[in-house]
């Protein structure tokens, strides 16, 4: 570890008589990211870190989709397959585009899914890093048709999903 931003508040506690290890520090309720450069951030878990960790344990896949025919061809495969999701929310991207997030709840069936889409392009498995995987989360945007663009902070990258 290069460096290590601790923005929560910590207390310590002492071990004089470990051999190896004279005392620790202790963050109670924190998230831990590491970037590309090595330094560490730890920060307050909110409840979408949460939710987002126990959905990791379990086994569930969040993908998304851009509205058109791969929109069509995915709704057919959840149909046919009886494929165990959760809410399909449709987020606004650029130039009035949107994109249908959703949650696969079940590994085998994402695998089925995955086969069902192959060869559509805007079909993809979600990073928790990415805007759309966050505002799935987000109560704001709780049974949402349409998230206004203005209200979010926009990547040239992450709207390109076609790459």
């Amino acid at each position: 570890m290069h460096h290590v931003d601790c923005q929560m508040p910590w207390s310590t506690k002492e071990t004089p008589d470990n051999p190896s290890t004279k005392g620790s520090l202790k963050i109670k309720k924190c998230l831990l990211t590491i970037n590309d450069l090595n330094e560490a951030t730890i920060s307050e878990l909110t409840i979408h870190d949460e939710t987002r960790l126990r959905n990791k344990e379990k086994g569930i896949t969040r993908i998304v989709v851009k509205e058109g025919q791969d929109h069509w061809k995915f709704k057919e495969a959840l149909t046919n397959f009886k494929i165990k999701h959760g809410p399909i929310k449709g987020i606004g991207g650029a130039c009035s585009s949107t994109f249908y997030v959703t949650d696969i709840l079940d590994k085998a069936q994402f695998s089925m899914l995955a086969l069902a889409m192959s060869g559509q392009p805007s079909f993809r498995i979600l990073m928790p890093n990415e805007g759309y995987y966050r505002y799935y989360n987000d109560p704001k945007y709780k049974d949402s048709a349409y998230i206004d663009e203005d209200a979010m902070e926009w990547d040239d990258d992450e709207d390109d999903l076609e790459d």
